[in-house]
């Protein structure tokens, strides 16, 4: 089999835990919230304000006034508490998992070509990123901008490999490692397209059974062991 030289990373749930940071953050936007005067039960609230973000996405930046208008409780000082809060408590949590740092580090050493390839708007993923302190070992980010489609129509990852082939002329797409915890979103548009894949197991929130990747990581260092 051919050397791997360059590796497309998903970002949320592959370097980042964005569930949990997701949920911790909206638990405290909830608490606040009640504590500036919304009349609701604490779970009752978190699960209609979730509810909401599946409606609007994972990324929206009205979904919190949505859901107090949607409740009919709608308050410019409620909704204030709430994104204050919310910003707070991402902050805490948006860090890379285990052995991501020093992983990132070997690869690099190794001269492995690494960029970012996620449906999260770019400018979101480059805070998250920079936030963490590995903004620098990629050489470029595809966000859900510059194809405005999401990664399981395989136009991201088509996006990706063109950008990649300027930097990287007549690289083959089998010399590719893609690394996502979707199936459906990293795995099989990567699949059929030609390049490796890596499932990051340890971030995987579906159980999903459609298509099999190259390689399983249980842990994000298990990827020293396949380059």
């Amino acid at each position: 089999m051919s050397k791997i030289r360059a590796i497309f990373f998903d970002l949320d749930n592959t370097l980042v835990d964005f569930t949990q940071m997701k949920r911790e953050s909206c638990r405290a936007a909830v608490q606040e919230m009640i504590s500036f005067g919304l009349k609701m039960n604490a779970n009752e609230a978190y699960a209609l304000l979730m509810q909401t973000y599946s409606k609007l996405g994972l990324e929206s930046d009205i979904a919190f006034t949505q859901f107090l208008k949607d409740n009919n409780q709608f308050d410019h000082k409620i909704l204030a508490a709430a994104i204050n809060k919310y910003l707070e408590t991402k902050r805490n949590f948006v860090k890379p998992y285990p052995k991501v740092k020093p992983t990132l580090q070997e690869l690099k050493t190794r001269r492995l070509m690494m960029s970012i390839v996620t449906d999260a708007p770019k400018t979101k993923a480059y805070q998250r990123l920079i936030h963490m302190g590995i903004d620098e070992y990629f050489h470029f980010v595809v966000g859900f901008e510059d194809t405005e489609s999401e990664k399981r129509e395989g136009l991201p990852m088509k996006f990706a490999i063109k950008k990649l082939d300027e930097e990287f002329p007549n690289l083959p797409n089998s010399e590719v490692l893609m690394v996502g915890d979707s199936m459906a979103r990293d795995v099989n548009p990567a699949k059929q397209l030609g390049l490796r894949t890596a499932l990051a197991k340890y971030g995987q929130q579906l159980q999903e059974e459609t298509g099999t990747p190259d390689y399983v990581l249980n842990e994000f260092s298990d990827i020293l062991k396949i380059i």
